[in-house]
């Protein structure tokens, strides 16, 4: 993953209108229709000429860029995008900002999301840029009427975050301003090697994630990286034996692949090289959402610049991400929860559980797992007068993870119900009933509320 060395100042005129991007629509959001190499002739103007991107850039941004780019959206598009702001600021004080998009986006609606990040990274200008021209590329078309991605985004809500390494990006370095390689960080078969932290979700930069993930029913993620053509999917290391939705991810894994062209594969992520702690092995254990690392870069012997490594990826990149969205939107990939709840109320589901890393010699001399405690909690919010709701939510049946109390125990094929706890509210946080869930993967469960309904309306419960 080499570092970019082009200087990120010079830029072309941003958000040059919906000329380029009624262009590109004829690239069909259903990849499906077309294949990977599919082009459109732009119409003739010095825009389009100038750049071919949905933002219309020819350099790098820089971190006020992104900024203003992401401010603009919100405010142009306020139906459609929400700014959204990681609870943890990094190292050195920066804060962390993404964007949420979706029909009637400030709703909490109860849709299935897909969560695509750049720059884990900081030197890997590339991925957060790309990140950032699918959300430029998404919002134009929906406000353009487009109605593939209408119908999408009317079933599915979109967040991006394109650079959550904002101290890496920055200083132009791979690592965290701790010196840590935040995608080594996370808890999940987390151990102490040279540039893992000095624990597991020491850095902020990694909680900031596994916070998205677990207030978010994220059904798909995607971290964007560079530089080699591949697309990668858990698990880390061999040792740990293949995943039990293994045919799911790589499925979805070589979609992507074929998108991005001949000299992509997708593979698991061990079989590339082994690592450690990644984001992608916590997510797929922790959620059951497919979880996954793309990685582009020009063919060998290309020269590595502006236009190679993102002009000249982003058509594809697009119908990849495509991808993305389209499992996220589909039934099949996510559980569902169901019922009637009175008007006005909150729905919340909640759930924990414990976690493990590798084994490594503890203070004492041991050499034992450390324990960690996932948490996820999401809320759902009821306007619509008949209280009918459909909650698109991960499993609560999760993949028995390798990483165990006792050790590494590989090759594991069962999964383990850890119940999404269901509580119905009043908006003042009065809880009037709980309910314990069970939802398999692409099953719809109906919760009884009867008691909720019951007593919304009264003063007190008797």
């Amino acid at each position: 993953m080499s570092r970019i060395t082009s200087s990120p100042q010079k830029r072309g005129r941003l958000f040059h209108g919906l000329t380029v991007t009624s262009a590109l629509a004829a690239l069909a959001l259903l990849p499906a229709a077309f294949p990977a190499t599919a082009s459109v002739e732009a119409p003739v103007t010095e825009a389009a000429a100038e750049s071919p991107l949905p933002s219309g850039n020819t350099d790098y941004r820089t971190l006020a860029d992104y900024e203003t780019d992401m401010d603009q959206l919100v405010s142009d598009h306020p139906d459609l995008v929400e700014p959204l702001t990681l609870p943890f600021p990094t190292s050195s004080g920066r804060t962390v900002r993404g964007i949420e998009i979706t029909d009637n986006v400030s709703a909490k609606d109860g849709k299935p999301v897909f969560v695509t990040v750049g720059m884990h990274h900081g030197n890997e200008w590339p991925s957060g840029e790309m990140t950032m021209e699918y959300a430029i590329d998404l919002v134009n078309r929906a406000a353009a009427g487009d109605p593939e991605v209408t119908a999408l985004l009317d079933q599915a809500r979109v967040v991006v975050v394109p650079i959550v390494n904002v101290d890496g990006f920055v200083n132009n370095r791979r690592q965290t301003d701790t010196n840590v390689d935040m995608n080594r960080n996370y808890g999940f078969g987390w151990l102490p090697i040279s540039t893992s932290g000095a624990e597991p979700w020491s850095e902020p930069e990694a909680r900031n994630i596994e916070w998205l993930l677990t207030t978010r029913q994220a059904t798909t993620f995607v971290t964007q990286h560079t530089c080699i053509q591949v697309v990668l999917y858990p698990p880390l290391q061999l040792k740990a034996g293949p995943t039990q939705d293994v045919d799911r991810l790589h499925d979805l894994a070589s979609r992507m692949a074929t998108h991005y062209g001949p000299g992509y594969i997708a593979r698991d992520s061990a079989h590339d090289y082994e690592t450690t702690g990644e984001a992608i092995d916590w997510a797929y254990f922790a959620t059951r959402g497919l979880a996954i690392t793309a990685e582009t870069c020009p063919d060998r012997g290309v020269e590595r610049t502006f236009e190679t490594q993102v002009v000249d990826t982003y058509p594809e990149h697009r119908l990849a991400m495509n991808e993305g969205l389209i499992n996220t939107a589909s039934p099949e990939q996510h559980a569902t929860i169901t019922g009637k709840a009175p008007k006005d109320a909150v729905l919340r589901i909640e759930r924990s559980f414990e976690m493990y890393t590798q084994p490594f010699t503890q203070e004492d001399g041991t050499e034992r797992p450390e324990a960690f405690t996932t948490t996820h909690t999401s809320e759902m919010e009821l306007p619509h007068p008949n209280g009918k709701f459909s909650w698109a939510v991960n499993p609560s049946y999760l993949p028995t993870p390798p990483y165990q109390a006792e050790g590494i125990v590989p090759d594991r094929t069962g999964f383990d119900d850890e119940q999404w706890i269901l509580t119905c509210e009043r908006p003042d946080g009065t809880v009037l009933q709980t309910v314990p869930v069970s939802v398999d993967l692409g099953e719809s469960v109906e919760v009884n509320l009867q008691e909720c309904k019951k007593n919304f309306h009264k003063k007190s419960i008797g």
